[in-house]
């Protein structure tokens, strides 16, 4: 789990820097991205907050985010391949969530 959450926040660390660095701020995109390291950081440090419906949560809102973004602006392939990446990352981190055994608290 600590694996999969920590690729998830690394590659969605790394897609806004790279809009940053690159003077490509698009904001629903980093609004996705901002959803999923928050969500990430939690799910790491807070014990309570290792629900699968947390990582279900930032991915769908993350994926909704990026539709949206792809719909009024169009995206490259790069973008394809963070977008498609989260996704399934969260989808993963869901799974193995749902499979740990529930904090007794």
């Amino acid at each position: 789990m600590f694996i999969v959450t920590g690729i998830l926040l690394l590659l969605n660390v790394i897609d806004v820097v790279l809009h940053v660095v690159t003077d490509q701020v698009e904001p629903l995109r980093i609004a996705g991205n901002m959803i999923v390291i928050v969500s990430a950081l939690g799910i790491l440090a807070i014990p309570r907050v290792r629900r699968a419906w947390v990582a279900i949560a930032a991915g769908l809102w993350s994926l909704a985010l990026n539709l949206i973004h792809i719909a009024q602006s169009g995206i490259g392939t790069a973008g394809i391949v963070f977008i498609a990446a989260t996704t399934v990352l969260c989808l993963v981190l869901a799974v193995q969530l749902a499979r740990r055994p529930k904090p007794l608290i």
